[in-house]
């Protein structure tokens, strides 16, 4: 956008532009010395924040995750602790007993939010942009190479994480939060999900049978085929309930052609008793909004969608064509997904204001300062493990990423390689693995 005058910039524009300058003087001196790139500067941070909180993502998105997952981070200042802060003190207070509802694509990446703020609040930051590749048999488990790397007992503060914490598909309960467990989560729009489901094939819940039943039904596997099939709608109802996301015709048939519309009730009081509910299609929102709410500095790898479906990735990322349901309503879903757009509007009009957003120009002057010649990665550092002083923490060795039998030993070494029985000769370790190899 072209910068108007001060004098005709609506009263919350013309302040976010006056903290942008602000901020730019302060991180950039050398600015104040050009005071008409400086204005500009400043106004595009704000246009920037104009376009988040539209829902667009544009060129603050964009770069935020090209530069977090490829090692360009930002200059020497903020490159050297991954410190973003949006806010000085936690606007809700420090978390803790936090558990994560984890509904079915959703987004997996919401463990890099977890991760950083119960683990990587102290010492030097972590790298989240790890391989999603966690082993054989788990190719795309980025919550477990993550926790493989950083496991809890080493790297978590007590009590931010609740003692059963976890990241798979399992349900929650109103009563587990009236006993005082945090639960937090994101919600998808449910013709998104669905399709997402489909193409996935993915019917957490389901019996062997089921999932053979479900493939002589619709052995093409359309997404309206797959979301009609008794037990797969009503999905967030039924995680909110304590269930499944799918409910198995074969152990229960009456409630798997019920589509969790019996469950509804209940699971929009749980939904409201949540400690923090965020949408997948406002996902840099939601995850500012998390910190807003929660404090700790904030690593720019939170942004990254970690492994995106294939559609998505061949069509950048855009919205599902809901013609493929053929008419298909998730009826229950879309009463959860409304109920859970309405809280998270509401926890952002409550701690931001009204119409605005969560992300402001501390995140995006933040990115306006990447240079791509600073390199804080452990990849970039050549490193495998230990510490790339005075950037990152680079973990510990994924020992998952060797054969389930092996009784080999695995060490980290002073320069940062992963020893196997004192060999470095492995590529079984790297950042970016490219799946060979050692036993």
């Amino acid at each position: 956008d072209a910068p108007p005058s001060l004098e005709t910039m609506p009263l919350h524009h013309a302040i976010n532009f006056l903290l942008s300058i602000c901020l730019l003087s302060f991180v950039e001196p050398g600015l104040t010395m050009r005071p008409q790139y400086l204005y500009q500067r400043g106004w595009s941070a704000v246009a920037h924040r104009r376009q988040s909180s539209l829902g667009v993502k544009g060129a603050l998105t964009s770069s935020v995750r090209e530069a977090a997952l490829s090692g360009r981070q930002m200059n020497k200042r903020v490159c050297e602790s991954f410190d973003v802060r949006l806010v000085e003190e936690p606007l809700v207070g420090k978390p803790q007993n936090l558990q994560w509802l984890h509904i079915p694509k959703t987004g997996t990446s919401f463990i890099a939010v977890l991760w950083n703020i119960a683990c990587g609040q102290e010492g030097l930051p972590l790298d989240l942009a790890v391989d999603p590749w966690a082993g054989d048999g788990c190719g795309e488990c980025y919550d477990i190479a993550l926790m493989d790397r950083y496991p809890k007992a080493t790297y978590c503060q007590e009590g931010v994480l609740s003692t059963k914490f976890h990241t798979q598909h399992s349900g929650v309960k109103l009563e587990d939060m009236q006993s005082g467990e945090n639960v937090v989560g994101m919600f998808r729009a449910p013709s998104q999900r669905l399709i997402s489901a489909s193409i996935a094939n993915h019917a957490s819940g389901f019996t062997s049978n089921d999932m053979q039943n479900l493939s002589a039904a619709c052995p093409v596997r359309t997404p309206g085929c797959f979301a009609r099939f008794p037990g797969i709608a009503g999905c967030s109802a039924r995680m909110l309930t304590g269930g499944h996301c799918a409910e198995s015709p074969e152990l229960d048939q009456d409630s798997a052609l019920d589509a969790g519309q019996s469950r509804v009730e209940e699971a929009l009081k749980a939904l409201n008793a949540m400690a923090f509910v965020g949408i997948t299609e406002e996902w840099d929102e939601s995850v500012c909004l998390f910190h807003r709410m929660f404090g700790g500095r904030m690593n720019l790898a939170e942004l990254h969608d970690v492994h995106p479906g294939k559609e998505h990735q061949e069509s950048s990322g855009q919205d599902y064509d809901v013609a493929l349901l053929d008419g298909f309503v998730d009826e229950a879903d879309e009463k959860i997904y409304a109920a859970a757009r309405a809280r998270f509007n509401k926890l952002r009009s409550d701690i931001v204001g009204e119409n605005q957003s969560a992300c402001g120009p501390v995140l995006s002057a933040a990115v306006q300062h990447m240079e791509q010649e600073t390199d804080c990665s452990c990849s970039g550092a050549g490193r495998e493990c230990g510490l790339a002083e005075p950037h990152v923490n680079c973990g510990q060795c994924p020992t998952r990423r060797l054969d389930s039998g092996s009784t080999s030993s695995v060490e980290c070494s002073a320069e940062g390689k992963c020893l196997v029985d004192g060999d470095d000769t492995t590529e079984l370790f790297g950042w970016s693995h490219t799946r060979p190899l050692a036993k």
